[in-house]
């Protein structure tokens, strides 16, 4: 049974997987808030501590509000980040998985917007292509790309950065209930609902993602996490080739 540790534990995304890794794992929950057996991500010692004996991290925790201070993003998804990897150095841990973000790369759907939500819109951003982040919630995003990719070169962690695409609490992209994320307030509904449906993940799938991932001995990598959704824009074949991962749900029409 491995030992893996779970940052943001208490999120949307960490409950999910916590409750999935836990069938054959043993899991380690880790938050930004005061409970029984999490630890705050602030804390390099008491994360360190936290982390030994896991053979591996899956670092979600953060502040996921796209429109965050730079106060939020610097002590926590910046200096928070920070902390997660350097702990696991420290604790011998092997595998890091970075929940990145499609933010990293947000500025291409906030030049393109509801174009690319359409059918047949022709855009596919890969993997490699440049960096643009459409907030500083992204730029600390790809500032744990870059860390990941310098702590696996530099001290042999085997890394993984998931750009995670929108992944829900009613894990479905079609719910009534969604409205335009902040951060796109001038969507109307529908462009809204398209949107979801564009950049959707289920939650079995991203703790199928995961579960891929620790089961090769990948030095580095950078991959989307989105659903096989008719009108995606982010390019899913580096899963598939470096992970073997497909997703299984997806949005198709």
């Amino acid at each position: 049974m491995t030992r893996i540790a779970v940052t943001g534990a208490a999120g949307v995304i960490g409950r999910a997987l916590c409750k999935d890794l836990a069938a054959d794992h043993e899991v380690v929950p880790i938050d930004l808030h005061d409970a029984p057996a999490i630890v705050d991500v602030r804390d390099l010692d008491a994360l360190t501590k936290a982390f030994a004996g896991c053979e591996a991290v899956v670092h979600l925790a953060g502040y996921s509000d796209v429109l965050a201070t730079w106060e939020d993003v610097r002590d926590v998804n910046i200096a928070g980040t920070y902390n997660a990897f350097e702990a696991a150095r420290r604790a011998g841990v092997k595998h890091v998985i970075f929940a990145s973000s499609n933010h990293a790369v947000g500025m291409h759907e906030m030049k393109g917007t509801r174009a690319l939500y359409a059918p047949g819109s022709g855009v596919v951003v890969r993997a490699d292509d440049p960096l643009r982040p459409d907030s500083l919630y992204g730029v600390a995003k790809v500032f744990g790309e870059a860390l990941g990719r310098y702590y696996s070169e530099a001290f042999g962690l085997r890394v993984a950065c998931v750009r995670i695409g929108s992944i829900l609490e009613v894990d479905s992209p079609t719910d009534p209930s969604l409205k335009a994320p902040s951060f796109l307030p001038h969507l109307k509904p529908e462009d809204a609902h398209a949107r979801y449906s564009a950049t959707w993940m289920s939650k079995r799938d991203f703790a199928r993602l995961v579960r891929a991932i620790l089961s090769r001995d990948v030095p580095f990598a950078v991959v989307y996490g989105v659903g096989d959704n008719h009108t995606r824009f982010w390019d899913l074949e580096p899963g598939r080739a470096i992970y073997g991962f497909w997703p299984m749900d997806g949005v198709r029409s």
